[in-house]
């Protein structure tokens, strides 16, 4: 299912035309950033957990030349479901 397709979906389950779903997923999306960005765990009970996690530098090796090189910090979305979701999923 493409962005499309889950608006046009969104508003056959709701009372909400496709431009209003539209602005609210927009809306969904950009919140969900913006608390990830300030550091904030977002937590959607029925669906699961956005959070932050952080890949602390490592030493990597490049494949080409067998250099070593240092990997940087990295900073990274995640998402972990909820039980109901995993169910749901699976049966």
């Amino acid at each position: 299912m493409n962005r499309q397709q889950l608006i046009k979906r969104m508003a056959e389950l709701s009372e909400l035309n496709q431009a209003q779903c539209k602005a609210v997923l927009s809306a969904l999306e950009k919140t969900i950033a913006q608390a990830l960005h300030e550091g904030e765990t977002v937590y959607l009970p029925p669906l699961g957990v956005f959070e932050v996690r952080h890949h602390l530098p490592r030493m990597g090796r490049n494949p080409q030349t067998g250099e070593s090189i240092e990997i940087p910090l990295k900073t990274v979305p995640a998402f972990k479901p909820a039980s109901p979701l995993k169910k749901a999923v699976a049966g």
